[in-house]
């Protein structure tokens, strides 16, 4: 409710910015139209063609509010959304040759979900890359963990060639009959040149860091020491290698 005084005297010589209008106390004045974040009274009325209200804040005790904008006030904030973050990867879909790999993300004004999909390739199968020699990285007693073509050569995938000679890594194999996999990896771009399309394409491929070994022990191999033996001396020249190496 507006503030106005106990006598209504009506102001005289009016030099007003936004114009006059009538007080709001009844009193019949012609008095000063006030702007936004200015002070008003009953005899200092906000201008209501700017949706303009007097806002006391809610103390009855006041005698002058401020002007205010009440559909910009009561404007509701909205909260930028939490989305979920990043799904990991899920484990290739072969354990040779070209596969795929999916995680989930999420969009960051909406939370909408979106599968991402990338190139995985644990190790080549038997008969691919018959020119391909292999580089055991740190070898142990129990896997070869990661190998590598021992010069770069061309990914290959369906009809396509990677547009560069390429020296990626691979996971090995373990010796005592559990499975050797990637544990740590990262995905690159890689161009392909496809006989089809005749064009580049760009594929997201996964990069082998680091492989381990995982899964129960297979029972026929338990206590094979002579295949233990093997895998140490596999690669002895190249155990000076370090595993963190940089590819081409």
């Amino acid at each position: 409710m507006a503030r106005c005084p106990l006598v209504c005297n009506c102001p005289e010589n009016l030099t007003c910015t936004l114009g006059t209008t009538l007080d709001t106390c009844d009193c019949g004045c012609n008095v000063c139209i006030q702007d936004i974040d200015t002070e008003c009274d009953g005899f200092r009325p906000c201008d209501t063609r700017k949706n303009l209200t007097c806002d006391y804040q809610g103390d009855s005790m006041s005698e002058q509010g401020v002007c205010k904008d009440t559909e910009e006030d009561f404007t509701p904030v909205l909260d930028s959304p939490s989305c979920n973050p990043a799904t990991e990867w899920t484990p290739c879909s072969k354990t040779c040759g070209f596969g795929n790999s999916i995680r989930i993300t999420y969009e960051e004004e909406t939370c909408i979900p979106n599968a991402e999909r990338r190139l995985c390739m644990i190790r080549p199968c038997k008969g691919q890359y018959t020119r391909a020699n292999y580089t055991v990285l740190k070898p142990t007693n129990a896997c070869s963990r990661a190998v590598r073509w021992s010069q770069p050569l061309h990914l290959r995938f369906r009809d396509c060639l990677s547009r560069h000679p390429l020296l990626p890594r691979f996971c090995g194999h373990c010796s005592d009959g559990r499975l050797c996999s990637p544990s740590v990896t990262e995905t690159r771009p890689v161009a392909f040149q496809c006989a089809q399309l005749d064009r580049k394409v760009i594929r997201q491929v996964m990069w082998v860091r680091r492989c381990t070994c995982g899964g129960k022990r297979s029972k026929k191999d338990k206590g094979k020491k002579k295949m233990e033996e093997r895998a140490m001396t596999l690669g002895k020249a190249d155990t000076d290698e370090s595993e963190e190496a940089d590819e081409v």
